[in-house]
């Protein structure tokens, strides 16, 4: 299953200012050295992004805000 059409929704939906924390969010776990097997929660201020990291492939399990 193709996520990317729901993935591009749900962004879209979001309000700019959490859009902008989200995404920041996405570029601090893609910079991540470290792998993971388990998936891995990141909290900005009205956000969160859960994630796995294997190599050089973060995988975004999930993307939430508040509001």
């Amino acid at each position: 299953m193709d996520l990317a059409r729901e993935a591009d929704e749900a962004l879209t939906a979001m309000p700019d200012d959490v859009h902008e924390q989200v995404l920041a969010l996405i570029d601090s776990v893609a910079d991540a050295p470290a792998r993971t097997d388990e998936s891995t929660v990141t909290f900005g201020a009205a956000s969160w992004v859960t994630y796995s990291v294997a190599g050089r492939v973060v995988e975004v399990l999930d993307v939430g805000w508040v509001g």
